[in-house]
């Protein structure tokens, strides 16, 4: 007999099952697109500090393992940097910097630290067409990943090494489990993995960012509201049978916590106590969206939901808000007894997650924070329902041929979103949907044209060639640590020079934000001129606007 060719060898490597393969393709798709895409996006205020934070933690580790006996001092030392975060998701940054960048030398700097970041995105992508398939079906496993990444915000942060993204997927990866764990009931091996699973991917969730802190308690109240009937039958019962992967989550989630986060292992309950402090009074950004729309009460309640429905491309924000429509009154028929065949826990767990984060923070005591980045766990369970939804619609509108009728729903909800994506890369955090008349009527409505400072990568090019050597540049909302990675990148040029202010500037760089306009003036009077040299524009829209002295400009 000839020994097997390396095709067959290949091929049964891949997934058995089509909701195995559908994932496998749309992980391995959006990890493609986010690697040849990412160089184009520019190095926000917060990914700069991450990225520190992620080298530091690297030499944590490695110097922990030669000195063990000092792994309290060498955490004091190294996770003092970004302290006030967990830590998990930088230190997969800097591992994929590690093994990319510095061992195997296949990525740039920048690049290494971000395919930690991709690797993130291709998990939640998976995740979304896992659970896509199990709710609907192979169109259900195909359209939620495409429903929440070609939302222009949502594929902007499938870039940056920041934490938004990553603590989205774990939130989904751990509402799945536990949603698997459910259904698992009755199988002692299956509903142990999965309650453990859950218990687990919550510590990572915390482990990533405090916000999944909230994950348990929702998932409790749906539970809860599902099993009303039964508490109200036998109480006691109900709550004996209460789900194993709640007490995973309960013990699992605070283990891995301190596991992955070396800064707790000295002086824990005081530092436990400064991390709940800082994120209880953050500083408030009410001015981050402060458009016309948002001045007026019920402001600051209704900027979430505004925000969003002005941000998601209108067809997929359609689809959003059909498929939690739905959701919501299949779950009132259940609740009701008049819905036969509907799984009530299931619509409880994916409504309230979609629900929840926006509504957290569009409570008044909540401070404000800039972008979509702070309710981005809410979307992957709105694209979940939004595929729902064109999948049901497709059936009810032609139950012969609902396959043909899906796609073309699909494409009318896509297609306009995905040339949106285009249109705006890598300009994510300025993008805005129909209704609010593009980026030129956001600007219009007085909205934030753009925030976090990495939109300075467009005119980097123009500065690299017309700055005379030795400028000193005011780079306004990019961080010193971002101008060093840019260089360090060879994105800017090593020889071109920081500068604290308009008046030791010869060249000042214009972040367009309403509430900096000061900043503009400022630059007006010192350099003697209110005419720009270059500048980063979307749809004629300024976004960033360079200013240079007299001669300073070649």
């Amino acid at each position: 007999m000839s020994p097997p060719t390396e095709s067959p060898r290949r091929l049964a490597l891949l997934p058995r099952t089509a909701r195995g393969r559908i994932a496998l393709a749309w992980a391995s798709a959006v990890l493609g697109i986010a690697v040849v895409t990412a160089p184009a996006v520019g190095i926000s205020r917060d990914e700069s500090v991450y990225l520190e934070a992620a080298a530091s933690y690297v030499r944590f580790w490695r110097e922990a393992a030669r000195f063990p006996s000092q792994a309290a001092a060498l955490a004091d030392r190294h996770y003092a940097v970004n302290h006030e975060h967990p830590g998990l998701a930088k230190l997969v940054f800097g591992v994929t910097h590690a093994v990319l960048a510095d061992g195997l030398g296949v990525t740039r700097h920048l690049q290494g630290f971000r395919f930690g970041a991709f690797l993130f995105a291709a998990l939640l992508a998976a995740i979304l067409a896992l659970w896509g398939f199990d709710l609907s079906g192979v169109w259900g496993g195909a359209l939620a990943p495409a429903l929440f990444f070609l939302v222009p915000r949502h594929f902007y942060h499938a870039h940056p090494a920041v934490l938004d993204l990553p603590v989205t997927a774990a939130w989904l990866a751990t509402a799945y489990a536990f949603w698997r764990s459910l259904r698992a009931r009755g199988d002692a091996g299956p509903y142990l993995r999965w309650s453990a699973a859950s218990g687990l991917l919550l510590g990572a969730a915390v482990a990533t960012k405090h916000t999944a802190w909230f994950l348990p308690p929702l998932l409790l109240a749906a539970w809860l509201l599902a099993s009303l009937g039964e508490l109200r039958r036998d109480p006691l019962r109900t709550l004996r049978g209460l789900p194993l992967a709640l007490p995973a989550m309960a013990f699992l989630g605070p283990l891995v916590l301190l596991t992955a986060w070396p800064w707790l292992w000295h002086e824990t309950l005081p530092r436990l106590r400064g991390y709940l402090a800082f994120h209880l009074h953050h500083e408030n950004y009410p001015w981050l969206y402060l458009g016309r729309l948002l001045r007026e009460p019920p402001f600051p309640v209704s900027y979430p939901f505004v925000v969003t429905a002005l941000t998601v491309p209108g067809p997929v924000l359609a689809a959003m808000v059909g498929g939690l429509a739905h959701s919501v009154a299949r779950a009132a028929a259940a609740l009701r007894g008049r819905a036969t065949g509907v799984s009530l826990d299931t619509e409880l767990i994916l409504s309230l997650n979609a629900l929840f984060p926006i509504a957290l923070i569009a409570w008044p005591t909540v401070p404000i924070f800039g972008g979509v980045k702070h309710w981005l766990p809410a979307m992957p369970f709105l694209a979940l329902l939004g595929a729902r939804a064109l999948v049901t619609a497709a059936r009810l509108l032609a139950p012969a041929r609902p396959g043909l009728v899906t796609g073309a729903l699909a494409a009318l909800a896509l297609a306009p979103a995905a040339w949106r994506v285009a249109r705006v890369h890598p300009f994510g955090t300025a993008a805005w949907n129909e209704l609010a008349g593009g980026a030129a009527g956001a600007a219009s409505l007085g909205m934030q044209r753009q925030f976090w400072g990495d939109n300075m990568v467009a005119v980097l090019p123009e500065m690299n060639e017309h700055a005379v050597p030795g400028a000193r540049v005011w780079f306004q909302e990019a961080t010193w640590l971002a101008v060093r990675q840019y260089q360090r990148d060879g994105r800017l040029r090593a020889d071109l020079r920081w500068a604290n202010g308009p008046e030791e500037a010869d060249v000042s760089v214009w972040h367009h934000h309403q509430e900096f306009r000061d900043k503009e003036y400022r630059t007006w009077t010192e350099l003697g001129t209110a005419r720009p040299v270059a500048g980063a524009y979307l749809d004629e829209v300024p976004l960033v606007l360079v200013y240079a002295r007299p001669g300073a400009w070649r």
